[in-house]
């Protein structure tokens, strides 16, 4: 499977029209020369399933997800000595809530998640010209690319909040500009949709050639986190209490770095799967979190490491590494000290990605999405919100985490605040760095609390993120500007 994404690099089957000058939300009329000449045949299909995962690999999408998830919050910033550089002007906005809708971030991750949908979108359609065989495999690569078109749309609107929302192929750039910000309601009933598709249409396992494809469970994992942002718990309960009994086989792996020195592993439910043994297909993030010293490559993973500057764009905070409890086996796993020759004293580097790149921002390493962990998280906070009290049920949820990372469990006497406080923190430790920080404040209803009181400069309105300008100028008055902005 992770070989595969690099075949749709090959073997382009969806093309977008390049002669249409600016493209609204990237949903323009596609080359309908290459589409009607690509889709005859299930490999043909399959190819395309490929290039919508490849959307959500390729491009900028991991560093999209790192500085709108991470640097925002508590977690993560930039570099002190870089973080005046003339080109980290949109890193700054972004660390220091300065946020203006030119900023690069916002447009790359908006046109990049259209990106995804329109491939999706074109599959869905096309799809239904080829003859298979076995239906269960044409099932399989619809259930996959409504799969990941509620991932990009759920994306989009825990950022954006309303959003244009296409289900179908853009035929023309008039079509494409007509689109108007559909309401969030519209927005999640899609994403439920397509996740409710995707779990009867997807298998719950693979064979060894194709692990790491969506399944079953992947989509109900997500579907359940839809329904907890919905502020729907009691719909989330009963999904996530299903994904921990057979015929699901997912668990914690019994130390937390196993969870992640191997790929693919029982408690993987979803990651964005990358290979080293391709040029290009491999995860940045090794090199990505470097510090800009020159050496920092060698000096924290070893002689093998090969590009060795980081850019010193995305260092836990002391406030990250102090969250911490004693002894707890993640911090170890997911943080290093390095003495900066550049800072002239000691920093925090992310540690939790740490394939060895064979080249250049090409490790081996996958990004987790979905997590076993997540799931045990998600089951204590349904039940602690469907009941305002935590039960037996949840804490043994939590604890089952909490000893594998070498704690204690926790007392089984908190009350439903104080206890949703402690998910909250033991989300924040157990998935540092997996994107998911900004995601979680805001569905607790806690960053503006939390980030004010630590002396970021957050605002109610900066909850959503602003409009990328092009796509509000292009839509000839189609898209209003968020509050704020």
């Amino acid at each position: 499977m992770k070989k595969l994404y690099k075949v749709y690099s090959i073997v382009i089957l969806i093309t977008l029209l390049t002669s249409c000058g600016d493209k609204f939300v990237d949903l323009s009329p596609l080359d309908q020369a290459t589409v009607g000449n690509s889709f005859n045949t299930p490999d043909d299909a399959n190819l395309a399933v490929m290039g919508v995962y490849d959307a959500l690999q390729g491009g900028s999408y991991p560093q999209d997800m790192a500085f709108l998830t991470e640097l925002v919050t508590d977690n993560t910033m930039v570099q002190p000595t870089r973080i005046a550089d003339a080109g980290r002007g949109d890193l700054r906005e972004l660390e220091f809530f300065q946020f203006t809708d030119n900023n690069s971030y916002f447009q790359s991750r908006w046109s990049g998640s259209y990106r995804g949908i329109a491939r999706a979108n074109l599959l869905l359609e096309k799809i239904e010209q080829i003859t298979f065989q076995v239906e269960a495999l044409k099932n399989q690569y619809k259930g996959e690319a409504k799969f990941l078109r509620a991932l990009f749309y759920f994306d989009l609107v825990r950022f954006f909040g309303s959003v244009p929302v296409s289900l179908t192929e853009i035929k023309s750039a008039d079509e494409a500009f007509a689109l108007k910000r559909s309401p969030e309601t519209e927005v999640f009933q899609t994403i439920i949709s397509d996740l409710n598709d995707a779990a009867t249409l997807l298998p719950i396992t693979y064979n060894s050639s194709n692990v790491g494809r969506a399944t079953k469970g992947a989509a109900k994992a997500l579907l359940a986190k839809v329904y907890l942002t919905n502020n729907k718990p009691d719909l989330a309960l009963p999904i996530l209490r299903e994904l921990t009994k057979a015929p699901y086989t997912y668990k914690l792996m019994p130390t937390y770095a196993a969870a992640f020195d191997t790929d693919n592993t029982a408690e993987s439910i979803f990651e964005i799967q990358y290979t080293s043994s391709i040029a290009g297909e491999g995860n940045p993030y090794p090199n990505f979190f470097l510090t800009n010293d020159g050496t920092a490559g060698k000096d924290i993973f070893g002689s093998g490491f090969l590009g060795n500057t980081g850019q010193g764009v995305n260092l836990p905070t002391q406030d990250m590494y102090d969250a911490y409890e004693a002894n707890d086996a993640r911090r170890t796993y997911s943080i290093i000290k390095y003495y900066s020759k550049q800072e002239a004293g000691n920093v925090y580097v992310i540690y939790k990605y740490r394939g060895v790149p064979t080249s250049p921002n090409n490790s081996e390493d996958n990004i987790p999405v979905l997590r076993y962990a997540d799931v045990l998280l998600m089951l204590a906070e349904a039940i602690n919100e469907t009941n305002k009290n935590p039960t037996t049920e949840g804490y043994d949820a939590v604890n089952l985490i909490r000893v594998r990372a070498g704690l204690a469990p926790l007392p089984r006497n908190i009350a439903y605040e104080s206890f949703k406080t402690k998910l909250l923190q033991e989300r924040r430790v157990e998935f540092a760095f997996e994107n998911q920080r900004w995601f979680d404040l805001r569905r607790f209803n806690k960053a503006v609390e939390i980030l004010s009181a630590k002396g970021y400069a957050i605002k109610p309105f900066h909850l959503l993120y602003p409009i990328p300008r092009k796509e509000v100028l292009i839509s000839q008055g189609n898209i209003i500007q968020n509050p704020g902005y």
